[in-house]
């Protein structure tokens, strides 16, 4: 029961719901997180560190990087089973949407780059 509370006390966070549909099907870099969530980095990165403590995502670090994704273990089977179904319930949702779209934006930049670093220091802006 108290893994279930938990869950859901992690779940109620607008941010943390955000981060973890965007991390649903892809590996991302922090830089790409707060950019499309258009966020400070020190406020997604709380976040992050109370879903990495929860152990609910994982990261790596690839040079400078840092990309998280969502673990794979016996707890997150069972959110998985919650958040595949949060893309169609929130089909309609302003937020959902932006976040969508700006995540694809950052990945056409991103292609084009050898690193993330032109979300980090202001190099390229999204959506120009």
């Amino acid at each position: 029961m108290d893994d279930l509370l938990n869950l859901f006390s992690i779940l109620s966070d607008k941010t943390r719901l955000r981060i973890l549909l965007l991390l649903l099907n892809n590996e991302l870099c922090v830089c790409e997180i707060f950019a499309a969530l258009d966020m400070s980095q020190p406020r997604v990165s709380r976040q992050l560190a109370i879903l990495k403590q929860s152990k609910i995502i994982k990261d790596r670090r690839e040079g400078k990087w840092i990309y998280y994704r969502i673990d794979e273990n016996e707890y997150t089977k069972h959110l998985m089973s919650i958040l595949s179904l949060l893309p169609d319930w929130m089909s309609g949702d302003a937020e959902f949407i932006n976040d969508k779209l700006m995540l694809q934006k950052i990945s056409t930049i991103k292609s084009k780059l050898s690193s993330c670093e032109c979300l980090l220091t202001g190099g390229e802006k999204l959506g120009e």
